[in-house]
């Protein structure tokens, strides 16, 4: 399993907070793309991204050849409620075929308000499935997860508007 103190989640949450401009429909996924590389980058070597070449998981162990997934969101761990937000595990894009087949063995749980970072197994997922229509989702109890971080502070003069230098770019190939 992967070292938290390994990881320098000074800069990962730092390119978070240099993404939040990326939210809107548009952009959202290669804002997912950028954090994740970033993960990737500042992992201490121990995890290596494969995005959307392998379905049902973001990341392979470089040590361990498990298998991780990584959500993020805004108030991820409810303080009051004791559980993560509800966390889309599936999207079937119409009707749903059923839970899931395993594809990851952990899964990151990103917290991209407080600064937060836990990690929890397949089975914490799995026992809270809710089968909808057209999605999967699933929740975390505080219990079974392993925090990483908490509260990790960014220096706000190393944030970079990430969608303003990207339409800069862009407007510049056309």
């Amino acid at each position: 399993m992967i070292d938290g103190k390994l990881f320098d989640f000074e800069n990962i949450f730092r390119v978070i907070k240099s993404t939040e401009k990326m939210k809107r429909n548009q952009l959202r996924p290669l804002r997912t793309e950028i954090i994740e590389l970033a993960i990737e980058k500042y992992s201490g070597s121990q995890l290596r991204y494969v995005g959307d070449t392998e379905d049902g998981k973001d990341f392979i162990g470089l040590q361990d050849s498990l298998r991780y997934e990584s959500k993020s969101m805004d108030g991820m761990f409810q303080k009051r409620a004791g559980y993560t937000k509800k966390i889309i595990i599936k999207n079937f894009q119409g009707k749903n075929l059923g839970t899931p087949e395993k594809t990851f063995d952990y899964m990151l749980l990103w917290d991209t308000k407080t600064n937060t970072v836990g990690l929890c197994d397949w089975s914490s997922i799995a026992k809270n499935f809710v089968v909808k229509d057209a999605t999967v989702e699933s929740y975390v109890n505080h219990e079974d997860v392993t925090f990483l971080a908490k509260g990790v502070e960014v220096m706000e003069e190393n944030v970079t508007n990430f969608e303003k230098k990207l339409m800069t770019e862009i407007r510049k190939l056309l």
